[in-house]
């Protein structure tokens, strides 16, 4: 695992690209290179991955207030999509509007509204209302995996 400090120069040009989150100047932001992925940390926490060349907020980012289209999901959907199973349509409960193809997404339950995963939407909001079956969102981060563990403390040998 690599991680270095970004000046800001950097941490302006990425937030230049990234519409739904700016990283602040004043935070010690960091980029961390592992063998499972690239993350983005804003004073050692999980802000961003990339994911297919594209920068995704984490499910921290997303708590903290990000503003992302949901997808909710039935209570059925959850055991899959916290394993990290893609989203298939028959789960989804609810689509929320103006939802497009390739765009971040929050994947939300239908009980609490407790965030579950951030993935990207396979097909814009009205195509997936019209399908029946199939994949609507490539799961790219869920409750429980490596970034959502990335803070955690690691036992002393």
């Amino acid at each position: 695992m690599r991680k270095r400090s970004l000046p800001k120069r950097e941490i302006r040009d990425l937030n230049s690209k990234i519409a739904y989150l700016q990283l602040d100047l004043k935070c010690t932001i960091e980029i961390v290179e592992d063998t499972r992925g690239t993350l983005i940390l804003q004073d050692g926490v999980p802000a961003l991955l990339m994911h297919g060349g594209e920068w995704f907020p984490t499910l921290q980012s997303v708590n903290r207030g990000i503003p992302l289209k949901r997808i909710t999901v039935d209570m059925g959907a959850i055991p899959f999509v916290c394993s990290g199973a893609d989203v298939m349509r028959p789960g989804i409960k609810n689509i929320e509007g103006g939802i497009a193809k390739g765009s971040a997404v929050a994947v939300v339950d239908e009980k609490y509204g407790k965030m579950l995963a951030v993935g990207a939407a396979l097909f814009d909001s009205e195509e997936m209302r019209k399908m029946e079956r199939g994949k609507a969102v490539k799961n790219i981060h869920y409750a429980g995996d490596w970034i959502w563990d990335f803070n955690k403390k690691q036992p002393s040998s």
